[in-house]
């Protein structure tokens, strides 16, 4: 996503990030990306569900599941995507033409 940053933010689009992981898991994440983004840590499953978020079940304990929003200026959500595997992400280049395109 690093690489797409410059692009994303040339259509004044910023990116928030937001993990279930505690503060030193997203911190290495953060570091071992190079990301400039901003991520939040230790979300909790009531935080996920009020943002709209799909909660599974693995291993008998509650997972938040990936998901992803496109907000408009407003605060409205324009897009969203949600999966329960490692597949399905939005990828840097649809949002910058959905953006262009929408919004």
């Amino acid at each position: 996503m690093e690489e797409w940053f410059e692009r994303l933010q040339e259509l004044d689009i910023k990116i928030v990030a937001g993990n279930t992981d505690g503060d030193s898991d997203t911190a290495e994440t953060h570091a071992n990306h190079d990301l400039s983004f901003p991520i939040a840590h230790s979300v909790p499953v009531e935080i996920a569900e009020k943002l709209g978020a799909w909660v599974g079940e693995r291993q008998g304990k509650a997972m938040v599941q990936p998901c992803e929003f496109v907000i408009r200026p407003d605060g409205t959500v324009a897009a969203s995507m949600y999966t329960t595997t490692q597949l399905g992400r939005m990828k840097p280049e649809e949002i910058c033409n959905f953006v262009k395109a929408r919004i």
